[in-house]
Order: structure tokens, then C-alpha cells, then sequence
């Protein structure tokens, strides 16, 4: 069974995305791996808003760092030794594979399958396929306890 050193877990606050710390944590256990996680502010909501771009900056990042902060926590009080964070302003896609994953450099990477509706991951792509298809490492892509109850059309 492969051991993995550094294990990354990317977190937006989704029910989906804390499965996946979850399942990180536990892995990070057993396995005696750093520990890191990551959340990408999205800018594209940014965008309609340049007027308020640094408000919501601001208040992404705070988001950010304060829900890092309680994952590492809580990891920690489960008994990982090493954990790391990253806040990141960027396209979560883009932004998460080259410059975290890329700083962190994992071996194994865990995200939570999409929230988004099918019309809108038509148009705006799903962020987990994206890391599956180009981090350079083992992914797993943790679904939500309730996933087989969303509907496949809108």
C-alpha cells in the first residue's frame, strides 16, 4: 500500500470540500504525512464588483485565513504533527494547482467532488476535474455523504 509524506486538501467551506479534510486527516495519520490545506478566494466574483474589489478582498481573505485556521486546529487536536496553510487569491483552478500545489509539492491531493448545478459546471468547468487532470500527483475527488440525492438535470 503506498505511504504518502505530504498530503494536500483543498477547502472552500463545502460540506463536500470538509469530507475531503476528513478523509485527508486520516490518511495524514496513519500515514505520518505533512498535512496541508489550501483555499483559493475566487476572483471572478470580483470582477462585477471593481468598486468593491477590496472590501471583498479583504473579507475573502479573512474567510480564508479563518477557516484554515479551524481545519489546522482541528487536525492538529486529531493528532497530525505537521500542518501548513495557504490562502491564495486567484481561479481556484489555476491558483490552486500552480501555486499551491506547486509550492507545497504533494504526493497525494484531496478535493471535494463540485457543488455546482450541471449547467453551471458546463460553463464555468468543475475545479476538481481541473486538479485531477493536471496535479502531478495521486488525487481523490471525496463526495458529499448526500451526493447520490442531487438531481443530474436542473
Amino acid at each position: 500500500m503506498t505511504i504518502y509524506h505530504r498530503i494536500l486538501v483543498g477547502v472552500d467551506g463545502s460540506n463536500e470540500a470538509e469530507e475531503a479534510l476528513k478523509r485527508g486527516i486520516q490518511i495524514a495519520k496513519k500515514d505520518g504525512a505533512t498535512l496541508g490545506i489550501g483555499f483559493v478566494a475566487d476572483v471572478r466574483r470580483i470582477a462585477p464588483l471593481i468598486d468593491y474589489e477590496q472590501t471583498y478582498a479583504k473579507k475573502a481573505k479573512e474567510y480564508g485565513k479563518g477557516l484554515v485556521e479551524i481545519y489546522k486546529n482541528e487536525a492538529e487536536q486529531l493528532g497530525v504533527e505537521n500542518v501548513e496553510t495557504f490562502v491564495k487569491f486567484g481561479t481556484p483552478k489555476t491558483t490552486f494547482v500552480k501555486k499551491i500545489i506547486g509550492k507545497f509539492e504533494p504526493d497525494l491531493v484531496l478535493v471535494g467532488s463540485t457543488g455546482l448545478t450541471p449547467t453551471e459546471q458546463f460553463i464555468l468547468g468543475s475545479v476538481s476535474d481541473y486538479i485531477a487532470a493536471h496535479a502531478p500527483c495521486d488525487v481523490i475527488i471525496v463526495r458529499g455523504k448526500n451526493w447520490r440525492d442531487r438531481k443530474t438535470i436542473e
